[in-house]
Order: C-alpha cells, then sequence, then structure tokens
C-alpha cells in the first residue's frame, strides 16, 4: 500500500488529537513530522509521536520531511500562512477552520491553491458531518423541508476556561468563528451569503475593553434567503454549544443543545410526509451510529468521516469533498460580519475570490 507522508504543523490539544486520529486510524497515513514554535509544547509532544522528526522551523519542516500532506492546526487567527506556503508547493493540505482570518488572505490561499501543480485542500469544518446535519440534508435533498428561506444558528460557548491554553480566544471577534455554525445551514442553500448587517454589545461579563461578549449577524441572499448567527464566547448561559433552525415551505427542522439538565433535541416536520406534519422528535443525535468506536467519537464521529473522505480523495485521485471553496463559503462571511460590527452594524457587501 502506497503510504502518504503526513506532518502537522501547532501542537495545541486539537492537533495532537487529530494528528493522532489520521496516523492510527488510516494505515494509509504515515506521520513523519511535528512541527510548534513552542519548544515546551514540542518536547511533550515528541514522545507521543516516535517516529516523527520535531521541528520548531515550519519551513525547515517543508523542505526536510518530503510531505505529501500537512495537517494545519495553528491558532484559528493564523492559519492561511501555513496552508499558502504548503499549496505552493504542491503539498495536500487539511485545515482546520476558519480557513482564513481577512479577506486579503483569503485572495491570497485562492490563487495559491488555483496555480498549485497537484494536490488538494481540504477544509476541516466538523460539525457539518454530524449525524443531525446528515438528517437535515437528507432530509433536504429529499424535498422535504421545500425550500429554506430563514435560518439560524447559534454558537454559545463560555471559553473563558480555556484563555490560558489559547489566549487568542480572549479577544478575537466571535462572529468572526462562525464556520461551525455557516456551514451546516450552507449545505442547505445552493447560493452564497451576499451582504450582512452585524451588532456587537462589547464587553459586559468579564469587563475587559478588548473582548466581545456576543455577536449577532443578519446574512442575506440574493434570492432573499435569511440567515441569522449568534456567537458568544463570554458568558453564564450553561447551555450546550451548537443550535439550529431551517424554517421551509414545506417544513420545519430544529437542533436545540442541551440546557442544563435537559438532552440536546432534534424536531422536524414536513407537510410532504405523512405523519409528520406537526412537530417530531426525532432520535437523531451528534454521533454518528455507523462510528460508535470509541477512537472515532471525536465531534459525534465527524472528525473521522472528514479523515475518511479525504483518505478517499487522495487514494483515488479525486477532488477534495471540502474544497477551499466551501472553507471561504463559511469563513469570509464571518470576516465582513466583523467589519459590519466595527461600523455600528451598517450593511456590508460579501465578496468572494472567485467573484
Amino acid at each position: 500500500m502506497a503510504k502518504f507522508r503526513i506532518g502537522v504543523v501547532g501542537l495545541g490539544h486539537r492537533g495532537i488529537a487529530m494528528f493522532t486520529l489520521a496516523t492510527t486510524a488510516f494505515p494509509e497515513l504515515e506521520g513523519v513530522a511535528i512541527c510548534d514554535s513552542n519548544e515546551k509544547i514540542l518536547d511533550e509532544a515528541a514522545p507521543k509521536f516516535p517516529n516523527a522528526t520535531p521541528y520548531t522551523n515550519f519551513i525547515e519542516m517543508l523542505d526536510k520531511a518530503a510531505l505529501d500532506v500537512l495537517l494545519v492546526e495553528t491558532p484559528a487567527t493564523c492559519h492561511a500562512e501555513f496552508c499558502i506556503e504548503a499549496r505552493k508547493r504542491g503539498i495536500n493540505v487539511f485545515s482546520d477552520i476558519p480557513s482564513v482570518a481577512s479577506v486579503k488572505e483569503g485572495k491570497e490561499l485562492w490563487e495559491a491553491d488555483k496555480n498549485a501543480a497537484k494536490g488538494i485542500f481540504m477544509t476541516g469544518a466538523n460539525p457539518n458531518m454530524c449525524g443531525f446535519i446528515e438528517a437535515l440534508c437528507d432530509f433536504n435533498a429529499k424535498g422535504y423541508l421545500g425550500k429554506p428561506y430563514y435560518l439560524e444558528s447559534e454558537y454559545i460557548h463560555d471559553c473563558r476556561y480555556l484563555w490560558p491554553s489559547t489566549p487568542w480566544r480572549r479577544t478575537m471577534m466571535p462572529i468572526i468563528y462562525c464556520t461551525h455554525s455557516l456551514d451546516p445551514l450552507l449545505r442547505v442553500i445552493d447560493e452564497d451569503l451576499r451582504t450582512v448587517s452585524c451588532m456587537d454589545t462589547g464587553a459586559w461579563t468579564a469587563g475587559g475593553e478588548d473582548e466581545h461578549d456576543l455577536m449577532t449577524a443578519h446574512f442575506h441572499t440574493a434570492s432573499n434567503v435569511i440567515l441569522r448567527f449568534t456567537a458568544s464566547f463570554i458568558n453564564n448561559a450553561g447551555c450546550g454549544h451548537h443550535s439550529y433552525r431551517v424554517f421551509g415551505t414545506e417544513g420545519y427542522f430544529e437542533r436545540l443543545s442541551s440546557r442544563g439538565g435537559q438532552q440536546p433535541i432534534t424536531t422536524f416536520n414536513s407537510k410532504k410526509l405523512y405523519g409528520l406534519g406537526t412537530s417530531t422528535i426525532l432520535p437523531i443525535a451528534e454521533q454518528r451510529p455507523e462510528y460508535s468506536d470509541s477512537r472515532f467519537t471525536s465531534h459525534g464521529g465527524a472528525d473521522y468521516v472528514l479523515w475518511s473522505k479525504f483518505v478517499n480523495a487522495l487514494t483515488k485521485c479525486e477532488p477534495s469533498p471540502v474544497s477551499l471553496k466551501d472553507g471561504l463559503r463559511m469563513t469570509l462571511p464571518g470576516v465582513f460580519a466583523a467589519e459590519s460590527a466595527r461600523q455600528n452594524g451598517r450593511l456590508v457587501d460579501i465578496a468572494y475570490p472567485w467573484d
């Protein structure tokens, strides 16, 4: 079996977990290099991957490790620079999200990927492969929702306990971290988001001047579909992370995250299905039952599904299953939403490199 030599840059919790999953669950991937600019973090991670050469310099790793695949797990504010350098060299990239942190980075990464002599770019968004999202997509594909015309998503997660290990979370505008929330909904509408108005509460709970408790954005498509997204990473809500609602001309779908002792609930109705004309609770959770093995349960098995699809594309020389275009569709709206918030909610046009 031909093996793909894989290296990782960024050895935080997510980097170690994803590199471990890739190199233990998929014999096609051979872990040969690990990289982090923090020598202490690198020294702590090295024993976990005895067959991988450690590097503190990213370019040195690219020059010496002869990589076929690069996994990018650096902080959310700095993915693009690593992806761009790898794609310029024709290395396949699996990048966590958000894909970019600015419009400029979006254009540069798009050009680097388009001009790469070989290889593919894989966007590593995870909730878009969760069980209840797959069910939503199935319902939509079969016409049970009719035409989705209003969609909502929420990412409510008090992240203050993560500040010491991931300090970028404290000051990053939460609306920029929109990929988990937008992509599952973008899968059921067939057009890009085109305008946005976003408001920012500023700092109330923790009190830091450069903090943002909650931000909410209204996105709009050319055909008058509205998508509302609310993000809060400093709060006292105590609820689960992700909730979604889809209003369609023929049905309605809702995924409500946990609330105290109440477990997450998925409900659905459709005038197209006999017996489901009224709202019905469905036994569909985050976990994908086909990936119940304890090794593959991260994000409900979604991480394993992403790797499986990526490895399948590599071995069969097929296009990326979650392409850079997909990644930018779910990332750039948050960048433009942040600009709207800086202008007190002014309506801002959203542009993409392929326009």
